[in-house]
C-alpha cells in the first residue's frame, strides 16, 4: 500500500502519533500544523498533477483535518479543497464533529467523514481504509445527529 495522506493537525504530540502509526501501516504522510500551509500544499500538488502529469484524480488518497488550527480552520480548508477538487476524500478529526456535519449536509456521501475526538488510532485506521468511504450513511437517532462515522452502537 502506498496511499498518500495529507494531515493538518496543530497539536504536535497528536500529529506525531498519527504519523508514526499510519506510516507503520504503509501510508505516506505529509503533516502541517496550520490550515493555510495544508491548503497551500494541496493546491501545489493538485496543480502539479493536473498540469504536469495530466492526472485528473485527487492528489491525495485522503486529507485529514483538525477543526481548530491557526491561520485557517479545518472547515475553511475543507471548503476550498472541495471547491477545487470535489472528489477529494476528507476526514475531519475533531471534537466538534456534529457541528461540522450539520454545516456540511450538502456534501456528496462518500467524500466526507467526521471522526469525533477522542478516538483510538485503530478506529482511525478503520475509517480511512478504502472500503469505509463507500458505506457512510448520515442518519438521525432519536433526534440526535450522529457523525458520519458513528454507528448506533457507539452513540452514548
Amino acid at each position: 500500500m502506498d496511499l498518500e495522506l495529507l494531515i493538518a493537525e496543530d497539536n504536535t504530540f497528536t500529529a506525531t502519533q498519527y504519523k508514526k502509526f499510519l506510516e507503520a501501516k504503509g501510508y505516506k504522510i505529509t503533516i502541517f500544523n496550520d490550515g493555510a500551509k495544508c491548503f497551500e500544499k494541496f493546491t501545489n500538488e493538485f496543480r502539479y498533477r493536473r498540469v504536469v502529469l495530466k492526472d485528473k484524480s485527487p492528489p491525495y488518497y485522503c486529507v485529514l483535518l483538525d477543526q481548530d488550527m491557526p491561520k485557517m480552520k479545518g472547515t475553511e480548508v475543507y471548503e476550498k479543497i472541495h471547491k477545487m477538487c470535489p472528489e477529494q476524500k476528507i476526514v475531519f478529526l475533531s471534537a466538534q464533529g456534529q457541528n461540522i456535519l450539520r454545516a456540511q449536509e450538502g456534501t456528496k456521501e462518500g467524500f466526507l467523514q467526521i471522526i469525533q475526538k477522542p478516538f483510538s488510532l485503530e478506529f482511525l485506521l478503520k475509517k480511512i481504509e478504502p472500503k469505509s468511504f463507500v458505506t457512510i450513511k448520515r442518519t438521525n437517532q432519536q433526534e440526535t445527529v450522529m457523525t458520519a462515522t458513528q454507528s448506533p452502537e457507539t452513540v452514548r
